[in-house]
């Protein structure tokens, strides 16, 4: 019923001992699923008999496909010398497999091994009767291919190394494009513009020193001309940017006017002025819900007014601060706070009428400083609890005059939490040192850590890009050559399109009228020499059965004893002698061969 030959002498050995115990173990459950089909067929289990079968076609399939493995190997390695290449390869490739299931160092092992070295030898010598027969061109491809790889690698490198020279040079580029834009708004000169970014690289930031160099610009474009205050403005305004990334692009050029309206800078200096005012930003909005970008909007939009009344960010940004965490807009928080502080000038009058304020005092407070007279004149409109006695002051604002009491109102509210702030800001004016806390951490960060790096890797590049350059410019110079040769080349083809196409046609023309006669010439010469062969193997032809002619006349001659007719017969056949030297005198020789014998006879 099996289809397995149990006395099958298969050489399994160089098929690996792994492959062996596979083939004994299929052996063993093909003979065991022999059993059950057979108990299956007496039982009459038709559905088991089926499934049973099935699995024994399936297992007799894989012992053959491990027999016929091995008879493969060993039917190639009895025939090395006449196996293809294919069955070769294949060889060696199962040969290489059957090493897993050996033991190293055992009979076996040793035997696979001597198996594959008289494959690949095989393999070896097939290769080499191909070489020998490659043209220059196959060599050629065929070091190609072999190099392929290599040669890749190779590329990529060179490619590589052009990509990140012209990488670096681009970065120096950039570099030196915003130390001539610093050069501009500062108007130092190349080698200041040089000091101020040695100066750059000794900073401990995580900002790169293009973003720097944009910075002293902006010193530039406030008037700042010395490297003292230009380093100074870069220093303090790199760690706002990093402290209070929120204030978005240009805030310190912002801050920066702010201090020069308010006097801060003249007093303290361009550095701590700066600092000073990024630190109150910086100190209000941790202590509550206000935005930095709010407060320097609203001390920027109350800067004329707020400098003509003498008074101080800190007081500003207090106002500010609270206005924010209070829900009420910027414009008309700012518009309302210095309507009030004019009219407070300019309508004294009115307001100590509406509100009830002791004139005097009122007066006084207000001549000593403006905020403390603010801040009365709030803390009365919170004791009356009834903002409708300002409307004589927002009357002429129309419907934004309502909005503008409202204002007023938050802050008469929340007035003890405006003098808090106030405090901080002022404290926080003083010491100056918040936002550099702050940007100490942001500058610590893990980000920062991997801004640091890049910007190291930039360093280098701008390093290496000046060394460069002037190769790189080379380059430049040659492939705008190569470019402008290949532009005048393709406007010479447009513009002569014609006359070059009329040249190659006639060229073309040339050609194949010189082959044409070059091919008439050899087929009249060939038809010439197959004429001359025709005519000398005739004449030949000719002669040759004429000197037979003569001597089965000689041979008659002799018949008859007639002497006389067979001397003149020899001296007429000894004229045809010299066919014998001719390239037909074969055919002649033998002719004459025939009439000797006859002659003979």
């Amino acid at each position: 019923m099996s289809n397995i030959n149990t006395n099958a002498t298969v050489t399994l050995t160089v098929n690996g001992k792994q492959a062996e115990d596979m083939l004994l173990k299929l052996k063993s459950q093909a003979a065991n699923l022999e059993k059950a089909i057979e108990k299956a067929a007496a039982a009459g289990n038709k559905q088991q008999l089926t499934k049973l079968k099935r699995e024994l076609k399936e297992t007799n399939r894989q012992i053959s496909q491990i027999e016929n493995a091995a008879k493969g190997v060993e039917h190639v390695l009895q025939r090395l010398d006449e196996t293809s290449p294919k069955e070769l390869n294949r060889t060696l490739s199962q040969l290489k497999r059957n090493l897993n299931g050996l033991e190293r160092g055992s009979e076996e092992w040793n035997r696979q091994c001597e198996a594959i070295k008289r494959v690949k030898a095989e393999i070896a010598k097939v290769n080499s009767q191909l070489r020998e027969n490659e043209s220059l061109w196959e060599r050629m491809n065929r070091k190609l291919n072999d190099w392929q790889t290599a040669l890749a690698g190779i590329a990529a490198a060179i490619t590589g190394i052009i990509m990140a020279g012209r990488s670096a040079v681009n970065a120096f580029a950039d570099m030196d494009q915003e130390m001539a834009n610093v050069r501009k708004f500062t108007g130092m000169n190349a080698s200041e513009v040089e000091q101020l970014n040695e100066d750059f690289q000794e900073i401990d930031t995580r900002t790169g020193r293009e973003e720097l160099n944009k910075l002293a610009q902006e010193a530039g474009r406030l008037g700042k001309t010395s490297q003292e205050d230009v380093l100074g403005f870069v220093k303090a305004a790199d760690q706002i940017n990093v402290a209070l990334d929120d204030l978005g692009d240009g805030a310190t050029l912002t801050l920066s006017k702010l201090t020069n309206i308010f006097g801060d800078e003249e007093r303290l200096g361009t550095e701590k002025a700066l600092l000073a005012v990024g630190s109150v930003i910086n100190e209000l909005s941790q202590n509550c819900t206000a935005s930095a970008p709010y407060l320097a909007n609203f001390t920027q939009r109350m800067a004329g007014v707020g400098a003509q009344a003498k008074m101080t960010i800190p007081e500003i940004m207090g106002f500010a601060a609270v206005l924010d965490s209070q829900g009420q807009a910027v414009e008309m928080s700012a518009t309302a706070v210095s309507k009030v502080i004019m009219d407070m000038f300019k309508e004294n009058d009115k307001i100590i009428k509406a509100t009830g304020l002791n004139a005097k005092e009122f007066n006084e407070t207000l001549k000593k400083s403006t905020n403390e007279g603010l801040l009365m004149l709030l803390d009365r409109l919170h004791e009356l609890g009834n903002i409708d006695v300002l409307a004589p002051v927002f009357k002429d604002m129309g419907e934004n005059g309502a909005r503008a009491a409202q204002v007023i109102s938050a802050l008469a509210g929340n007035l003890d939490l405006v003098r808090w702030e106030q405090e901080e800001a002022t404290k926080a004016f003083a010491e100056g040192t918040s936002v550099t806390n702050e940007f100490n951490v942001q500058n610590s960060t893990v980000q920062a850590g991997l801004d640091k790096a890049r910007k190291g890797v930039t360093e280098m590049a701008v390093a290496l890009g000046e060394q460069l350059q002037p190769i790189m410019k080379h380059v430049i110079s040659s492939t705008t050559l190569l470019l402008k040769f290949m532009s005048t080349s393709i406007t010479f083809i447009k513009e002569n399109a014609f006359t070059l196409a009329s040249l190659t046609a006639a060229f073309i023309a040339y050609k194949i009228a010189v082959n044409a006669s070059n091919i008439a010439f050899k087929a009249h010469y060939a038809w010439l020499v197959i004429c001359k062969t025709a005519t000398a193997a005739y004449k030949t032809t000719v002669a040759t059965l004429h000197a037979a002619h003569l001597l089965l006349q000689m041979g008659l001659a002799k018949l008859q004893g007639n002497w006389v007719r067979q001397s003149w017969l020899m001296s007429d056949l000894k004229k045809q002698g010299a066919l014998l030297a001719s390239g037909y005198g074969a055919i002649a020789a033998g002719a004459i061969a025939l009439g000797a014998v006859l002659y003979k006879l």
